[in-house]
């Protein structure tokens, strides 16, 4: 696996990869996806002032200089910080998962980032994502809790932001 800047080729997989279910139930609600696939867009543009950007996990294929897209993480600088960067998706194939890829993109856009100059990343992510997969994920990962609006989402499921210092 590599990981690699996002080409235009990537596009159509990665929809469909952040649209797709994983044993029989959606990742991600429709909301979510239609907003992951504006932010794609947007990274795909590099409109002026777009912070928006794409880092992609690909598996070779023969010489290809794109290979076959097995996960991606987006993210962009915070507005008015020096240094602060938002994680706002982190999506990995359902037919990837559990073969340590997430691991692997967050290590990748962390050192992506670290040669930047960048000092900090903050995620923000439901209490019910994954089960609460997503929140022992980041902890796992190095990052801390740093805050929680309970019944932000809707009732019972509430945003928590985690952070890392680079």
């Amino acid at each position: 696996m590599r990981i690699r800047s996002l080409s235009p080729l990537d596009r159509e997989p990665l929809v469909a990869m952040v649209s797709e279910s994983w044993q029989g139930a959606a990742t991600f609600r429709p909301a979510e996806v239609s907003c992951a696939i504006e932010l794609l867009d947007a990274a795909l543009a590099r409109a002026e002032g777009n912070t928006y950007e794409v880092l992609v996990a690909d598996e070779p294929v023969g010489d290809a200089a794109v290979g076959r897209p097995v996960g991606y993480v987006c993210f962009g600088q915070t507005p008015m910080t020096e240094a602060t960067f938002d994680l706002y998706w982190l999506v990995v194939s359902a037919s990837e998962r559990g073969r340590g890829l997430g691991r692997a993109l967050v290590s990748g856009f962390e050192d992506h980032l670290r040669e930047r100059g960048a000092r900090t990343v903050r995620v923000e992510t439901s209490s019910l994502e994954g089960q609460g997969g997503a929140s022992r994920f980041y902890e796992s990962a190095g990052y801390r809790r740093a805050g929680v609006i309970p019944d932000f989402y809707r009732a019972g499921d509430d945003l928590l932001i985690f952070a890392k210092a680079l």
